[in-house]
């Protein structure tokens, strides 16, 4: 059974997506699998006490959007982690090739010096003056790989520069700086539409509402029926372990819609 969103009320889903906003998809995913988890052990001394098996099965449900959505997916950390990798090694290669391309046109303009093209001097001492740091960030670097690529390809530096490296040069300065911009669009990765946001936050607060509801019935359980370890099974500890990057404090009285 697959979570319908389209049946909850307007002034629930307003509800679930305020209490949702306050915690991170993951901590969420983590509670909804350790309430699930204490529910297959208790879950039969529950229905007695407030949290009935459609509820149990809404939880479910509610945390296998989540994962359809791509939260707690190894693959995706993997992936995030292969993308920085490659981040840092076109800036590191880029950093190379700029170095290099500096070299080769001061090499060109003493060339073109000693035969009196000071036009191309001039050009290329302001290039290598406006350009003597390195950018630290992927597009501005990549910005200035052009611009040396650019003065290269000059007809009068292009010549100078034939037998001073400058044909490897300026292939290498094109290929460093669209490995620099393709690794600068992996690593930021795609972003989540308004819709999507809100719609995680959506079941984020799904999962929290039934999540108290279900430590709720719990500690009743267990002190009517003198089983602490009931309580100790539904117990919110995923959602208020840490802070995280959505504020994450328990009211002192649960707001959420009853019955949603």
């Amino acid at each position: 059974m697959a979570l319908d969103l389209t049946t909850i009320s307007p002034e629930a889903r307003a509800a679930f997506i305020k209490d949702g906003e306050r915690f991170s998809s993951e901590d969420t995913l983590e509670q909804a699998n350790g309430t699930l988890n204490g529910y297959s052990l208790h879950g039969s001394k529950l229905a007695a006490f407030g949290f009935a098996p459609e509820d149990a099965l809404e939880l479910k449900d509610a945390r296998d959007a989540l994962i359809e959505a791509g939260v707690g997916r190894e693959a995706k950390r993997t992936n995030k982690k292969i993308d920085t990798a490659a981040h840092a090694t076109a800036m590191r290669d880029g950093q190379g090739v700029r170095l290099r391309a500096r070299s080769v046109l001061s090499g060109a303009r003493r060339v073109l010096l000693r035969v009196g093209k000071t036009d191309a001097v001039q050009r290329i001492a302001a290039l290598l003056d406006r350009e003597s740091v390195a950018a630290d960030d992927a597009e501005g670097l990549a910005k200035q790989l052009d611009a040396l690529r650019g003065a290269l390809k000059d007809a009068a530096v292009e010549d100078a520069a034939q037998t001073r490296g400058g044909p490897q040069v300026i292939v290498d300065l094109e290929a460093g700086a669209k490995a620099l911009r393709d690794a600068a669009v992996a690593k930021a990765g795609p972003r989540g539409t308004p819709v999507e946001t809100e719609t995680l936050d959506l079941i984020d607060g799904i999962i929290v509402s039934l999540s108290r509801t279900a430590r709720d019935a719990a500690e009743a359980a267990a002190r009517e029926l003198s089983e602490p370890a009931i309580a100790t099974a539904f117990e919110l500890s995923a959602l208020y372990k840490r802070r995280g990057k959505k504020k994450a404090e328990e009211p002192t009285a649960s707001a959420e819609p009853q019955g949603a």
